[in-house]
C-alpha cells in the first residue's frame, strides 16, 4: 500500500504542477510564515526572478516592492482571518496595475494569484476622460461640472457660477475654418485653465461656451475675478495659419443660494446674464438679477422664431432714398430690415441680427429678406423701368459665407435681376471679415457686376486699409463727421480729407445722415454731391417710396 500511495501522490503531484504552469495568472504558494514555497513561470515572466534564486526566502524580502503595500496588508489579513481576498494595485516600477487574488489553504499557507490589467486600466482611464473631460481642451466637461456643483449643494457650500461666451468665434470659423476655430478654443482654455485652483473649477459647456465654478468666495470679491478672466483676452490668439485674431468674452454671474438653490436654474440665470454682458460694448461681465428674466424669454422667443419658417413672421424691409445733384436725383436706396414680431411687436434690428448672428441663423433670415427685395426690383422695373441701384447690408460672418453668396447669385438669375442694380455694404466691424474666402467672395460680386460699399466709413483707424484689402466702389462717409459741421473746426479737416481721398482713388461717394441745410451746402463745395439722411427722408414704407419716387416720375415724363 506505501508504494501505492506514493505513486498516487506523485501523480498527484505531476498534475498539480502542470495545472499550475498552464495559468495565464503569475501564482506565488507561501506558507504560514510567508516564505515562499513555489512560483510559476508566468510568475518568473512578470517579475524578472527565477524560482531557484527566491523560493525559501521571505516574500517580502524576495519583492521589497510589497513592503507597504496595499497587497502586504492584505496578506496579513488574510493570513489571520483565512477566507480569500480580491483587489487591485498599481506597482509603477513592475509594470502598472496587477489584479491579485489571495486564497487561504486548509493545509496551512496561502496562495497568490496576480495578472496585469495595465492595457484594462488605461482603457477604463479613457472612457472616464470621454466621460468627464472635454475632448477638445481636456477641461471638465458639462456632466464633471454638474457633479461638482451637486457635491457642492449637498455639503451646503456656497458657489458661483461663471458663464463665459466667447464673443466672435463664430465669426472666425466662418471667416478661417474651423481648425483656426479649435486653435482658438484650445488657447483660451489654456488660459482659463491658469486661473484654476483649489476652489475654481474650470470647465468647458459646448461651442465658445466656458464654466467656472467658484466655491466660498464672496460676492465682493467676484467682480474683481471677473475683471481679471477679461484680462486674458487681451491679447490676441494666434490661429492655425499663424494669422492671429482678438478674441473678446461676455461672462454672466450666478450665486447659490443667493440667487437660487436649484443648480438648473442657477446655469440659466447666469446664462441670461451673460447675455445681458453683450449688450455692453467690449469685454464685459454682469450679476444676473431677476428682471433679466424678462429679457432672457424675450430673447429665447425670438432666437425660436428666427430658426421656424419665415413666412408671415411680421419681416419687411424699408427703403431709404439716396440722393444726388441738387437734391431732385434719386441715385439708389438702401434696403433696411424690419420685424414686426407677432408676440413682441416692433423689434429693433440691431437686437434681432445680433441675435440672428449669434445664433447663425442669418444667412436664413438674409435670404428670406432678398427674396423679398429682388421681387420688388423686378415689379418696379416692370411698372416704373426701375434702373437705380438698391444697396443691401451684409453682416461680417455673411461675407465669408460661400455657400450664401452661391444662393445670392441663384436668386438673382432666378429673379432675372441685373447684378449691375445692387451694391453690398459692408457693415461696421468689417476688419473681422478680412480672409481669403471674403475677398473671394466679394470679388466674385464685383466681376458679375454688383456695387461694393464700405458703410460708416472714418469711425475707425483701420477703415483706411479697408480700400487696399476690399474691392471698393463707394464709400459712405460715417454721420458722426456730416452731425460737426459747423460745429467742429478739426471735424470739418478729416471730413474734407476723407472727401478728396475717396475722389482721388476713384471711388464714389456718400454722406450718411444728412439733416440739416448748412451740411448740404458744406458738403457740395467739398466735392460731395450724394446724400442720404433725414434731410431728404427717413426710411420709408415701400408704397410711401413708390408714391413720392416712383409714381410720379411716371406721370411726370408722360
Amino acid at each position: 500500500m506505501e508504494e501505492k500511495d506514493k505513486v498516487a501522490n506523485g501523480i498527484e503531484t505531476i498534475k498539480t504542477a502542470t495545472v499550475v504552469e498552464s495559468m495565464t495568472d503569475g501564482f506565488y504558494l507561501l506558507d504560514d510564515r510567508m516564505i515562499l514555497k513555489y512560483i510559476n513561470g508566468i510568475a518568473e515572466k512578470i517579475t524578472g526572478k527565477r524560482m531557484e534564486e527566491i523560493v525559501g526566502r521571505p516574500v517580502l524580502e524576495a519583492f521589497p516592492a510589497l513592503v507597504g503595500s496595499h497587497t502586504e496588508r492584505m496578506i496579513l489579513q488574510v493570513l489571520e482571518n483565512k477566507g480569500s481576498m480580491e483587489f487591485d494595485e498599481n506597482f509603477s516600477d513592475h509594470g502598472g496595475w496587477y489584479h491579485i487574488k489571495l486564497i487561504s489553504i486548509e493545509e496551512g499557507g496561502f496562495a497568490i494569484y496576480f495578472q496585469t490589467i495595465e492595457q484594462q486600466k488605461r482603457l477604463e482611464e479613457k472612457l472616464t476622460d470621454f466621460a468627464y473631460f472635454d475632448y477638445l481642451t481636456g477641461l471638465s466637461n458639462r456632466r464633471r461640472m454638474t457633479e461638482i456643483a451637486f457635491s457642492l449643494k449637498e455639503k451646503g457650500e456656497e458657489y458661483s457660477f461663471f458663464y463665459i461666451n466667447l464673443d466672435n468665434l463664430k465669426f472666425i470659423n466662418a471667416l478661417y475654418n474651423y481648425t483656426s476655430g479649435d486653435k482658438v478654443v484650445v488657447s483660451v482654455a489654456e488660459r482659463l485653465r491658469t486661473f484654476s485652483c483649489g476652489n475654481r473649477h474650470v470647465g468647458r459647456l459646448e461651442g465658445d461656451e466656458f464654466i467656472i465654478i467658484l466655491e466660498k468666495v464672496p460676492k465682493e470679491e467676484l467682480k474683481n475675478l471677473a475683471s481679471e478672466l477679461l484680462a486674458l483676452f487681451k491679447e490676441p490668439f494666434i490661429l492655425a495659419d499663424f494669422q492671429t485674431a482678438y478674441v473678446t468674452a461676455s461672462i454672466g454671474i450666478a450665486c447659490s443660494p443667493y440667487d437660487t438653490e436649484r443648480l438648473r436654474d442657477l446655469v440659466a440665470y447666469a446664462q441670461t446674464a451673460m447675455y445681458e454682458a453683450k449688450k455692453i460694448k467690449g469685454p464685459s461681465f454682469a450679476f444676473y438679477m431677476p428682471a433679466m428674466m424678462a429679457s432672457r424669454e424675450r430673447r429665447v422667443l425670438i432666437e425660436k422664431s428666427l430658426m421656424d419658417c419665415l413666412e408671415n413672421s411680421g419681416f419687411y424691409f424699408t427703403v431709404q432714398p439716396q440722393i444726388s445733384g441738387g437734391g431732385t436725383n434719386l441715385s439708389g436706396v438702401e434696403v433696411l430690415a424690419r420685424w414686426n414680431h407677432p408676440v413682441l411687436g416692433e423689434l429693433s434690428p440691431l437686437e434681432f441680427i445680433e441675435v440672428a448672428e449669434q445664433t447663425g441663423t442669418i444667412a436664413h433670415l438674409t435670404v428670406h429678406l432678398l427674396k423679398g427685395v429682388l421681387q420688388t426690383i423686378k415689379q418696379w422695373e416692370s411698372q416704373y423701368g426701375w434702373d437705380t441701384k438698391t444697396a443691401i447690408n451684409m453682416t461680417p460672418s455673411l461675407l465669408a459665407n460661400s455657400a450664401f453668396f452661391d444662393e445670392f447669385f441663384s436668386l438673382l438669375e432666378q429673379y432675372k435681376i441685373k447684378p449691375s442694380l445692387l451694391e453690398i455694404e459692408l457693415t461696421e466691424h468689417a476688419e473681422m471679415a478680412y480672409s481669403e474666402t471674403t475677398i473671394r467672395n466679394l470679388e466674385l460680386c464685383r466681376d458679375k457686376g454688383i456695387s461694393i460699399a464700405i458703410d460708416d466709413f472714418g469711425t475707425g483707424f483701420s477703415m483706411i486699409s479697408y480700400l487696399t484689402q476690399f474691392p471698393i466702389n463707394k464709400i459712405k462717409i460715417d454721420r458722426y463727421f456730416i452731425q460737426k459741421i459747423g460745429e467742429d473746426a478739426k471735424s470739418e479737416a478729416v471730413l474734407k480729407s476723407l472727401i478728396h481721398l475717396a475722389n482721388s482713388i476713384g471711388c464714389e461717394l456718400l454722406a450718411e445722415g444728412v439733416e440739416r441745410s448748412e451740411e448740404i451746402v458744406f458738403l457740395k463745395e467739398n466735392s460731395c454731391t450724394k446724400f442720404q439722411g433725414y434731410f431728404y427722408d427717413k426710411a420709408m414704407l415701400l408704397e410711401d417710396f413708390e408714391e413720392k419716387y416712383l409714381k410720379e416720375k411716371v406721370i411726370s415724363s408722360k
